[in-house]
């Protein structure tokens, strides 16, 4: 068929269509590559559509991208196809013309539709599993939970009922907030029969819900305040977890829970069948200790190799452990590895993050939002075949590498839906509510940064698994990326001149000139994690925090000097020092004070401390807290909820004591869901500069999950699709 049946005006108007549509709504990377597709194919550019150059120039991934090692541009391309087949399914069966990618070619073909001979309804075959399946639907919808009665028998036998896969979005809670800071926050029993979420209480703090799936509530796990990171036994009638710096576990019926060990940290764990957990407690370290309690021993330390092992899953009826093995470029470009009990470790997929292996043969990991399966035998621990796209959209962190999905060995699956696919926009918010827009293309931003002056914005951008720095001029109206700047680089800080940026990493702290052709330079080496926030008004001092593996994230300053845009450490102290995490230390515009942020009473709350420490302090939140910046002039000290609003304090000084308002509502706003990281910054005229999602959503996404029956089947199928 020729490529072009139907006018170029034409075509125009149906690419118009569907990327208005609600099918394509959020979908950037679907949309942008459409559009490139359509649009050169229309300019007669057809050879140009090849895997690089859909990967350079549609996808964003610059110049550096490879796509022997990176296969987004086929996963982007898949779910291409599925969406236009959704849409012309539903929104599109009465266009005129049809977009189409074929199987194997990055050429899309256009062509004027034939409408389709309406049936009879009484003239369709119906079968007994169709129906079955149309009733199952109905029920769904009409519960909205997912207290339906098919979930009282085995999950294997409600799918056959049914024909095979169901998939539906149900509430977790009726009003609420599910979510915490970092880990997966929807887990399932091994049965496939009880679900496990963390949730947040209206003062931003975590617990554990636990609901039976055929039950319509779900039911607070007591003494569980502070939590994250849950995971279950084998036998499902325990659940683990993290909070206040310690491992835990309480009976999922209910009762008092038990403290396993301390644990400055958690990233990830898994209980096996011999009894015995495997977690990453730390930093550079996978840990094996027994369910009841009792020593930690290491098991893998990749401390010397730069490399943090995360995410561990005890592999059933072997002694090998999977994990994830995040490096310097972050979970983006991490391996997933085996560990064997001979101590010999096995890389099994390059650029994926949370693998986990599924009852059905296969390898299950996430690659930039996008979940792939990949054929495996656990017993040899081997992979086999091509990794093939799943689902889309699943959230993940690109930070920490974990990723919202869960699979019961029963075959049932959770996972929840990242909005706006994770891509924020930047735009000034004033104490009004009034919005200015000036960073409007969508994408993956952390860190936003305004420099002293007000004029310019720093902020990191995810692309292609790696991070770079860019620069938006609200003199030029331009923006800019630093192109020497390494991959990890985060959390830039404008020093006060605003010719230099200091920047965070695995390793320590770094910084640049604050221009194109800047040269990233080493300022401090840390044995963990370093992130800058502050200065001291005078410039001369830099506070920071930074991870520790038996006291997680202290605060620390370190004396700089400053000569043009070369940066000297001195000597770092350590400012506060404890069992909890400390972050955001910021310095007061008169330099006598430094706020924080501390989950040292099992919720983030922002304390004030005196400058240097008096070991006095002030804490100002009331409902939870974090991320504190002063604004300037105004003596407020504003900073976000957990459910990413702003608050501010009204402060005064009296007779040398630091006294803080009672907090009101700073602007009526929620912005981007960045979990930990910082989403915000305040500019020198009082206005801040916010990520906010592109599009504007609802609540639905704050207690929602999605549930897929018989998962283990749709991963069969896809795998039968791709061989035929």
């Amino acid at each position: 068929m020729d490529t072009i049946a139907v006018p170029a005006e034409a075509v125009v108007n149906a690419l118009n269509r569907v990327l208005s549509s609600r099918t394509f709504e959020n979908a950037g990377r679907s949309s942008a590559l459409l559009r490139f597709l359509v649009e050169e194919t229309l300019n007669g550019s057809a050879d140009r559509l090849k895997e690089y150059t859909l990967g350079a120039e549609a996808l964003s991934k610059g110049e550096d991208f490879d796509p022997r090692t990176d296969p987004i541009v086929r996963a982007e391309a898949s779910r291409l196809r599925g969406r236009l087949e959704r849409y012309y399914s539903n929104e599109g069966r009465v266009d005129p013309v049809v977009i189409e990618l074929p199987k194997g070619s990055y050429v899309p073909q256009f062509r004027p539709q034939v409408p389709t001979p309406k049936v009879a309804m009484q003239d369709r075959p119906t079968t007994r599993s169709t129906a079955a399946a149309i009733l199952f639907a109905v029920c769904v919808v009409g519960l909205a939970v997912i207290a339906i009665a098919v979930w009282s028998r085995p999950p294997v036998a409600a799918s056959t009922d049914v024909g095979g896969v169901a998939r539906f979005d149900a509430q977790l809670l009726p009003t609420g907030v599910v979510g915490s800071e970092v880990g997966t926050d929807v887990v399932l029993s091994p049965d496939g029969r009880r679900v496990v979420f963390v949730s947040q209480t209206p003062k931003g703090e975590s617990r554990l819900n636990a609901r039976l799936l055929d039950q319509p509530n779900a039911v607070d796990l007591p003494g569980t305040e502070g939590a994250r990171g849950p995971f279950f036994s084998p036998d499902g009638e325990w659940v683990a977890f993290w909070a206040d710096g310690k491992l835990k576990k309480i009976a999922v019926g209910g009762g008092t829970p038990q403290v396993l060990c301390q644990a400055p940290d958690l990233l990830g764990a898994s209980w096996g069948n011999d009894g015995n957990i495997v977690a990453a407690l730390g930093p550079g370290r996978l840990s094996r200790l027994s369910s009841s309690g009792g020593p930690v021993s290491v098991v893998l330390d990749s401390t010397a190799q730069g490399l943090s092992p995360r995410w561990p899953q005890v592999l059933p009826g072997t002694n090998a452990v999977l994990f994830t093995a995040v490096g310097a470029g972050g979970p983006n470009t991490a391996t997933i590895e085996a560990l064997t009990s001979d101590d010999a470790v096995h890389v099994l997929v390059r650029n994926g993050t949370f693998g986990r292996v599924l009852a059905s043969g296969h390898l299950a990991y996430i690659n930039q939002g996008t979940l792939f399966v990949v054929r495996f035998a656990p017993d040899r621990l081997e992979v086999h075949g091509p990794p093939r796209p799943l689902l889309d959209d699943v959230a993940y962190s690109s930070t920490f590498g974990f990723a919202q999905f869960d699979v019961s060995r029963s075959g049932s699956m959770v996972y929840r839906r990242s909005v706006a696919g994770g891509q924020f926009v930047v735009d000034w918010v004033d104490a009004t509510g009034q919005v200015t827009q000036f960073f409007t293309r969508p994408g993956h931003y952390l860190w936003p940064r305004v420099s002293p002056n007000g004029q310019r914005v720093a902020l990191t951008r995810t692309d292609g698994g790696r991070n770079s720095v860019w620069i938006y001029d609200a003199r030029r109206d331009e923006t800019t990326r630093l192109g020497d700047v390494g991959g990890t680089a985060e959390a830039p800080l404008w020093t006060h001149d605003g010719e230099t940026l200091v920047l965070g990493g695995t390793t320590g702290l770094t910084f640049t000139s604050a221009h194109e052709n800047g040269h990233e330079q080493t300022l401090l080496r840390t044995d963990g994690i370093a992130v800058p926030w502050s200065f001291s008004p005078d410039g001369r001092r830099l506070a920071y925090y930074q991870m520790n593996s038996s006291t997680a994230f202290d605060i620390w300053t370190v004396p700089i000097q400053q000569t043009g845009t070369t940066l000297v450490a001195g000597q770092p102290e350590p400012f506060l020092n404890s069992p909890a995490f400390e972050v955001y230390p910021t310095f007061s515009p008169d330099g006598q004070w430094l706020a924080y942020s501390s989950n040292e009473s099992g919720s983030w709350d922002v304390y004030v401390r005196r400058f240097p420490d008096d070991g006095s302090k002030v804490r100002v939140s009331s409902s939870g807290g974090r991320i504190p910046l002063w604004l300037p002039h105004s003596r407020e000290l504003v900073y976000e909820t957990d459910r990413q609003t702003l608050m501010a304090s009204r402060y005064e000084v009296r007779q040398g004591r630091f006294v803080a308002g009672v907090p009101r509502e700073w602007v009526h706003m929620r912005l981007g869901d960045t979990g930990v990281l910082a989403n915000f910054d305040a500019a020198p005229d009082g206005r801040i500069a916010a990520l906010l999602p592109p599009a504007v959503t609802g609540d639905e996404s704050a207690n929602h999950a999605t549930f897929i029956l018989n998962f283990l089947e749709m991963v069969r199928r896809q795998d039968t699709t791709a061989m035929k």
